[in-house]
């Protein structure tokens, strides 16, 4: 024979409601106290470190090492986004390829890891 439990109305009721009025009080409400000023931008700054190709065909890797794939190559004088990298590589980003590859460091000039 199996038992059914159940909580008495006279109680669930009023608790569930006061709870659901509780998590939904203040629901697509925002408090601002005043108005946020946009960042200002430079035209054509970045938040990146750049470096410039010095070699004249380099390998885009998809690690930092030969031993990874090469998954592209940049030319002399091409402009780099620098987002990290190790003691010889640099992890770099290409917004016109929409590619993120490793270059090796001695390839380039204009930035240092710290």
């Amino acid at each position: 024979m199996s038992r059914k439990v159940m909580a008495p109305v006279g109680i669930a009721a009023p608790v569930l409601l006061i709870l659901a009025a509780a998590l939904f009080a203040g629901c697509g409400e925002e408090a601002v106290t005043q108005d946020p000023e946009p960042p200002t931008a430079v035209q054509g700054s970045t938040p990146f470190a750049t470096v410039v190709v010095t070699g004249s065909v380099v390998n885009l890797r998809a690690g930092p090492g030969t031993a990874y794939a090469v998954v592209g190559t940049v030319a002399a004088g091409d402009t780099l986004r620098v987002t990290g990298g190790t003691d010889e590589w640099f992890s770099v980003y290409l917004p016109s390829r929409s590619l993120f590859a490793w270059v090796y460091a001695g390839l380039t000039s204009g930035a240092e890891l710290p």
